[in-house]
């Protein structure tokens, strides 16, 4: 889709007149973000500009009421970046703030397509969110297991232990659905329920934590939980951003990487040994995308993470 140019005042003869997405003015728009590769365009501002606006329908439930973390490469990958999470002196007055108690200044937070756009503008390569209930940042909303291969780690054995974690969790009585890490790796996301009694980060993290310490130990040195420096030839279980205040990589979100490759929501149906994670990126998602449903079933499919405690507890 195309950015619209904004309409000119006769005292704009002469001067370059930004194009608009979604209202949201695009400076700069032909800075290049990523290089070309191949036969493949580069992808400048607009561009960028234009991806978000295009999925923004899927990524707007994942990351909305949550406070997230931008990283800001404003000169492209092969330049300076910096995160960013709290709102700051000129901060895009799209992104809004949201007051945590466990912060001394306010968070970023998304909460509009306008905002994905200004993305773009500001430079930001990659967003990060929160696992929170939405607007319930002292609450967990869904746990996020990233399968981390380390080197000489192929793409089929992370396959293969994205399955086997599933069917864990579906013995657990918990739902998984899969996205691809925007790398070589794989993330399952477990919607979780909204009980009476609230649950808490404390039981997020020990029950991810004791999940994957089971699987590491039957894993055969196939995973660790151990720091990412120990996982040569293994599966790096990565469980840490199922605590208050951890971060994962949002749903479709670009890779400050060469290749721009985005995180895809996949089908169980695509997780076989033959996934290519390299062929999901900025310019392709978009189309991937049409007349697709992965994930259609997410809303309806939180669990119990109370049920799933106890039923760990009796393995």
């Amino acid at each position: 889709m195309s950015g619209r140019v904004a309409r000119r005042s006769p005292n704009d003869a002469g001067r370059h007149v930004a194009p608009e997405i979604l209202g949201v003015p695009i400076g700069r728009p032909g800075k290049i973000l990523w290089p070309a590769e191949g036969l493949n365009k580069p992808i400048d501002k607009l561009t960028l500009g234009r991806y978000f606006k295009t999925v923004g329908y899927w990524i707007l439930p994942y990351v909305a009421g949550r406070p997230c973390s931008i990283l800001r490469a404003p000169d492209g990958i092969s330049g300076p970046r910096f995160p960013q999470r709290n709102a700051v002196p000129g901060t895009h007055p799209l992104f809004d703030r949201i007051g945590v108690n466990t912060e001394a200044r306010p968070l970023l937070q998304i909460g509009r397509f306008a905002a994905l756009v200004a993305l773009a503008q500001e430079g930001a390569l990659e967003l990060h969110t929160w696992n929170c209930r939405p607007h319930r940042p002292a609450v967990p909303g869904r746990l996020v297991f990233d399968l981390d291969p380390g080197p000489g780690v192929t793409v089929s054995a992370v396959v293969r232990a994205a399955w086997e974690l599933k069917e864990r969790l579906d013995r657990l009585g918990l739902t998984a659905f899969c996205k691809t890490s925007g790398g070589k790796g794989l993330h399952l996301v477990v919607p979780l329920d909204a009980p009476v009694e609230e649950l808490t980060w404390a039981e997020a993290r020990n029950f991810s934590r004791d999940l994957c310490a089971m699987m590491a130990e039957a894993g055969a040195g196939r995973y660790t939980v151990a720091a990412k420096d120990s996982r040569r030839d293994r599966i790096f279980l990565n469980w840490l951003g199922n605590d208050q205040g951890g971060m994962t990589l949002s749903l479709l979100s670009p890779r400050a990487q060469p290749g721009a490759l985005v995180s895809m929501p996949l089908d169980w149906s695509d997780v076989t040994v033959d996934l290519d994670p390299t062929r999901y990126t900025v310019r392709t998602a978009p189309a991937l995308l049409i007349e697709r449903t992965p994930w259609a079933a997410y809303d309806s499919s939180r669990g119990s993470l109370r049920g799933a405690l106890k039923r760990l507890a009796e393995t």
